[in-house]
């Protein structure tokens, strides 16, 4: 439907509290009844009533965060022409100078607050159906952002339910549950299950079109994260290792978002020290099935997962990593799950589990009895580079959200970018750089996951992406102490212009933990590395 065009001299005429209207780049928005919920007071909105807003507007805040959520609630048409043709926001106007005129300018153009491929550079990984699936994934998730639900969905999470059934089955609808399992083995044609996103067909499918689904659900504003929960981290596990009859019958509703997933190996006794967990499972005397007793700590998604892909001890005799299996354990019976809240709040669904006494069927083993551990750290390859792709991304937000703010504020007479040691934090000893460097490193180790054997990946790949996880969650660390410093007090404070580096601040030390703390991930990668290149053959 078109949309509705006013005059400046229309829109003029709705300048009080009964009826306040505002222009914001050219469009009209009606927030008569947004006044007393404006964040920042009413009065500022009555001061700017049939009046263009524009520029205030951007001063005080992050249109990206903003418009998508109120936008589509309070815009009631365009002024004069605007409406022929409304620009795209993610591919912004170019002057023609300095374009190679091949390849596409996407999303923000202020240097390195995009990957170097959104920004008309040449790219060896990413091709034209790479760059419509952004597209499609940025639009989509502007569209879905769903953040004016996260107050009553937190209520919810606090009182130990989900989030309402529709978001999840939305984001099953959209195919991304589909597309993160990683590879070889994503994206299965399974029955009943939905198509890809943009329905792109299954062998063109890549590792590199997984890194823009997952990048992208970080660059914006949005809770459709939150509806992943577990399932990155539990799916593969499934997916790569478990028997064709639990595929067939669990893989279908995780992937149309009817059931979610989630991984238990931590514990509270037991962390990145994976060989010392305790929970434990006693096979029955006829063999039919396991007695699950245990508990486990710091299970994202728990709080709602219908399954859990069970860490957990089968033979007593045999110490350490040797007597470790894996178990799916549907919620039922024995299960329990009370909410954790976490430095970032309680949206991830964090949870205690305890199962107690609990019946598990003999055929839900993922992979052998007693071979867990080896499948365990295998599935953290993937997890990880997961968590660096996350990582990149919201250091790359804090890098976009302080450069702006440069450009925005002014001390001593000055914008904050004309000072040499602001610019010095954003390039050279800081952000720009750091970032820029981890995000070869990772797309350089996507394209080894998109090639390698599979039969060596695993061996090859763990230290090396261990290494990765380091760097990039020490960048995202960098980025986000760095951007709340550049910042200052609209960065400790929820809400308006510092909302996303504050939240943002909030998440670090989960990601630094998660899949491996940051001291045994170094130690690790380094071990596994020299073990791995003394098999090939090197020389120490």
């Amino acid at each position: 439907m078109p949309a509705r065009k006013f005059t400046v001299a229309e829109v003029a005429r709705h300048n009080t509290a009964d009826s306040a209207w505002i222009i914001v780049d050219q469009k009209v928005y009606d927030v008569t009844k947004f006044l007393n919920d404006h964040p920042g007071g009413k009065g500022i909105l009555l001061k700017y009533a049939g009046k263009d807003a524009s520029k205030e507007f951007h001063q005080f805040h992050q249109a990206y965060m903003v418009l998508p959520s109120y936008g589509p609630k309070l815009e009631v048409g365009v002024v004069g022409e605007a409406a022929a043709e409304v620009a795209d926001p993610n591919k912004p106007e170019l002057s023609g100078m300095l374009i190679t005129n091949e390849n596409e300018v996407f999303g923000d153009l202020t240097p390195f607050a995009e990957p170097t491929w959104y920004q008309d550079w040449y790219s060896p990984y990413f091709k034209e159906s790479h760059r419509k699936l952004r597209a499609h994934m940025r639009k989509w998730l502007q569209e879905n952002s769903w953040m004016e639900h996260k107050e009553e969905w937190e209520a919810l999470i606090k009182s130990n339910q989900k989030p309402p059934k529709w978001a999840f089955e939305a984001v099953g609808k959209a195919g991304i549950f589909r597309v993160i399992v990683g590879p070889p083995w994503g994206a299965p044609n399974l029955p009943g299950i939905p198509s890809l996103p943009m329905g792109i067909p299954q062998k063109e499918w890549d590792i590199f079109h997984e890194m823009v689904v997952v990048d992208e659900l970080n660059a914006t504003p949005s809770l459709v994260g939150v509806m992943f929960g577990g399932n990155p981290y539990a799916l593969p596990l499934l997916m790569k290792y478990g028997t064709q009859k639990m595929k067939d019958e669990i893989v279908p509703a995780l992937f149309n978002g009817t059931e979610t997933a989630a991984l238990a190996i931590s514990e509270p006794h037991a962390g990145s020290d994976v060989a010392q967990l305790q929970t434990r499972a006693v096979l029955s005397a006829d063999g039919k099935h396991f007695v699950l007793n245990g508990e486990k700590k710091w299970i994202t998604g728990g709080v709602w997962a219908d399954w859990f892909m069970v860490a957990c001890r089968t033979d007593e005799t045999r110490p350490g990593s040797a007597g470790i299996s894996v178990l799916a354990v549907r919620r039922g019976p024995g299960l329990a799950t009370r909410p954790i809240e976490t430095q970032s709040g309680v949206i991830s669904g964090t949870a205690y589990v305890t199962f107690d006494n609990m019946i598990v069927p003999a055929e839900n083993l993922v992979g052998k009895l007693n071979g867990g551990f080896k499948l365990l750290m295998a599935n953290f390859n993937h997890e990880r580079l997961f968590i660096c792709i996350t990582t990149l991304r919201n250091a790359r937000v804090c890098y976009q959200e302080a450069v702006h703010y440069c450009h925005k504020r002014k001390t001593f007479g000055k914008f904050l970018i004309q000072h040499p040691i602001l610019r010095d934090k954003l390039a050279r000893e800081y952000m720009a750089r750091q970032i820029e460097a981890a995000q070869a490193w990772v797309e350089s180790i996507a394209y080894q996951m998109q090639r390698m054997p599979t039969e060596i990946q695993d061996a090859r790949l763990g230290g090396v992406i261990a290494l990765a996880k380091v760097q990039c969650t020490n960048v995202f660390e960098f980025c986000a102490k760095e951007a709340s410093q550049i910042l200052g007090g609209i960065s400790v404070t929820k809400g308006g212009q510092g909302a996303r580096v504050e939240q943002l601040y909030r998440v670090v030390r989960s990601v630094t933990i998660a899949g491996g703390s940051q001291e045994i991930m170094a130690d690790l990668g380094i071990r596994q590395s020299l073990k791995v290149h003394e098999l090939m053959g090197a020389k120490l």
